[in-house]
């Protein structure tokens, strides 16, 4: 046990490779001018990851990594979407005093020049369409759009709603 609920164990760290090497490489498919939508299905998901320290199931932090390949590659702002029932904690700590991230948990507002580039709306379990809808519509679109993007990181969790993701491409189209 390396923390609460994060066990290493004999395939834990080729597992944690392995997705942050997908995640890297979908990352590099998009800057590479080959898409401009990628998906990693992988698993640890990573963004429970801190900076410092494994935590929540995650080693390495595969949102942080391509969040950070993506800045080193000269996008000036990335927002990372994280549909999850336990945000990605990690990734907003790694990006906390940053400006050019907008990330973050519901009591996480960023310090330094990072303040005011953290936004989380935590939703109740079996929060269903219409919650969604309202948190996206209402609270996260409209704060990406005033963010103006150049790139978006989705971490979509996979025990929150199934239709989360796809409702948030829908409404800020």
């Amino acid at each position: 046990m390396i923390c609460s609920a994060t066990f290493l164990n004999i395939g834990s760290w080729n597992a944690a490779l392995l997705a942050a090497g997908m995640t890297l490489s979908v990352m590099k498919y998009i800057l590479d001018g080959h898409g401009k939508i990628c998906y990693a299905l992988v698993r640890p998901p990573g963004h429970h990851a801190k900076p410092t320290q494994a935590d929540g199931y995650c080693f390495l932090d595969n949102a942080g990594l391509v969040v950070q390949y993506a800045l080193d590659s000269g996008y000036k702002r990335v927002a990372v979407i994280d549909i999850d029932v336990h945000y990605g904690n990690g990734t907003a700590e790694g990006f906390y005093h940053f400006d050019k991230v907008l990330t973050g948990g519901i009591n996480e507002l960023g310090e330094g020049v990072g303040f005011g580039f953290n936004l989380n709306v935590p939703l109740p379990n079996a929060t269903v369409d219409i919650g969604y809808k309202c948190a996206m519509t209402e609270v996260v679109v409209p704060a990406v759009r005033e963010f103006d993007p150049n790139m978006m990181v989705f971490f979509v969790g996979q025990d929150s709603s199934a239709v989360s993701m796809s409702s948030f491409l829908n409404f800020y189209e």
